[in-house]
């Protein structure tokens, strides 16, 4: 019998678990309150420098793509004359050339200074998670 893990229990092995490496791409969504925009956008920016540092752009574990899409949250979706909430919505996703490159992420992530205020924010506002992830379209130039 297959129990469906909760978020929670999903983002407990985002970063650093070998266990849950299937694929090679993943995405979160979080739902963030606008008082607590400048704490995640620090955490977000602390994570774009560890991409940077970290992650290899050539080879079999390769990071294929990486983006941080910001948003605001609209009242209705329908109609935009109804404006936004006081959310800010973030959607940040991966893609590795092969699951190597995700389990290295997890791997390296655990020298990170900032991996457990990462996991934090994870764990307080994730809205959605898709972990592991496949790629069913992309673009590329």
């Amino acid at each position: 019998f297959f129990k469906q893990k909760t978020a929670y229990e999903i983002a407990s092995c985002l970063v650093g678990s070998e266990m849950c490496i299937r694929d090679s791409s993943f995405a979160v969504t979080l739902k963030v309150p606008s008082a607590d925009v400048e704490k995640v956008e620090a955490i977000l920016q602390s994570h774009h420098q560890f991409m940077h540092d970290k992650h290899s752009l050539s080879g079999d574990d390769r990071l294929n793509s990486y983006s941080i899409v910001k948003g605001f949250e609209p009242v209705d979706i329908t109609d935009p004359s109804k404006g936004v909430t006081d959310n800010v919505i973030y959607f940040l996703s991966e893609h590795y050339q092969t699951p190597i490159g995700l389990q290295l992420h997890g791997q390296n992530s655990e020298t990170w200074e900032d991996v457990q205020e990462f996991r934090s924010i994870i764990y307080q506002y994730a809205i959605a998670i898709a972990f592991p992830g496949e790629v069913i379209a992309k673009m590329n130039r």
